[in-house]
């Protein structure tokens, strides 16, 4: 049996469609490649390899992006965070506070700089970026109860208590959290 060259191309690209075989495949980032040459084509690599995962790269990335717009708010944040997700705590604490310097109104700068600075064991900073952000996002929650646990490991024991009368209002359930650790503080 003799095929005519078009019949046997019209059947390989059929079954390449029918298969997905000839559909382009998504290649993950890596950040050798160098065709991101902006701030934002680093800033999305960034991105895109912290949600794989991949969070020393996205560190490089958003290092990268920072390096060519250090005046980009979103970029330090998010540089701060990465920095974060590989342990590198006081790097991530600088970053995230050029990131606020840059745009005080940035809520997540200050909820991810607290967080970094509670898992830091830094106490005071923790509680001052807590108090920020419960300026800008009064009902927030795990704010009022993380910055409960931080007046109590400050020896706040009053303060704590009033953050728990807050958070009673806004999340019932946390605010019982928050009081038998209050409890147990008073016990120690």
């Amino acid at each position: 049996m003799r095929y005519r060259a078009g019949t046997c191309v019209a059947l390989l690209l059929f079954t390449g469609l029918a298969t997905g075989g000839l559909i382009p495949k998504q290649q993950s980032i890596h950040i050798e490649q160098e065709e991101y040459l902006d701030a934002d084509d680093w800033f999305q690599a960034g991105v895109e390899l912290n949600s794989e995962g991949n969070y020393q790269e996205s560190t490089e990335a958003f290092s990268r992006s920072v390096a060519l717009a250090p005046s980009n708010a979103l970029a330090w944040l998010n540089l701060g965070t990465s920095q974060a997700l590989t342990g590198d705590y006081k790097r991530a604490i600088d970053s995230l506070k050029k990131s606020i310097r840059l745009d005080k109104s940035l809520a997540l700068a200050y909820s991810n700089l607290a967080e970094v600075c509670f898992r830091a064991d830094r106490y005071q900073e923790a509680a001052d970026a807590y108090s920020s952000l419960l300026k800008l996002w009064p009902g927030n929650a795990n704010a009022l109860y993380k910055l409960g646990l931080t007046h109590l490991l400050l020896n706040e024991t009053e303060k704590a208590q009033g953050e728990y009368l807050s958070l009673k209002i806004v999340d019932p359930e946390l605010a019982e959290k928050l009081h038998h650790a209050i409890i147990q503080g008073a016990g120690n």
